[in-house]
């Protein structure tokens, strides 16, 4: 078992010197982040795993906002038109939802380089784990309108890895570019809802 408050303090360290606030806080049972650009803030309710998860890939979307804010704001307003069409044609919805694969990729990818530029490659297995149920996750809320309940969801995912029904493919790292922090709205990492989105 990973020393995870260990690991939070690292990465709270290390965001914090990109300029980025961490912070905790109670946020309700529904979230397990924040983050809006200049700010990641966990649940301290999570346990310290979930928390480090949320920071390595909240820092990564952060980053890619701050890069190319244009380009993923075009990138989630085609999403909703998409969903708000796909009725009449799922096509440009699913083409949405690669794009947006892509861009939650992209986002671990950084995530896992900043867990091994911390010295915490041992982190990586369990977060490649859970960031590819996340995807997984957010794509299926995207593409149907209803979110998974997170620990059961996880939990079902976990139980296809080991049986060797899944893969969780390893991100490759990608170095975090250096960024200016922005304002951008603020996103919550949403886990245990079940209903509509």
């Amino acid at each position: 078992m990973l020393p995870w408050p260990d690991v939070y303090e690292c990465l709270r360290q290390r965001i914090e010197s990109l300029s980025v606030r961490v912070e905790a806080r109670r946020l309700g049972p529904e979230t397990t982040g924040v983050f809006d650009g200049l700010s990641i803030t966990t649940n301290s309710d999570c346990d310290w795993e979930t928390r480090c998860h949320n920071l390595v890939h909240s820092i990564g979307h952060i980053a890619q906002w701050c890069l190319a804010f244009d380009e993923h704001r075009t990138l989630y307003d085609e999403l909703y038109a998409a969903q708000a069409r796909k009725r009449e044609d799922p096509r440009p919805l699913e083409h949405a939802l690669q794009r947006f694969r892509e861009y939650e990729e992209e986002a671990s990818q950084y995530g896992a380089w900043l867990l091994d530029a911390t010295g915490w490659a041992e982190a990586l297995p369990a977060f490649t784990v859970f960031a590819r149920a996340d995807i997984e996750a957010i794509v299926g809320l995207h593409r149907d309108g209803i979110a998974p309940i997170w620990h059961e969801f996880f939990a079902d995912y976990q139980t296809r890895i080991a049986r060797g029904e899944l893969a969780a493919r390893p991100f490759e790292p990608k170095p975090i570019p250096t960024f200016t922090p922005r304002l951008i709205q603020s996103q919550e990492v949403i886990r245990e809802v079940d209903g509509k989105a």
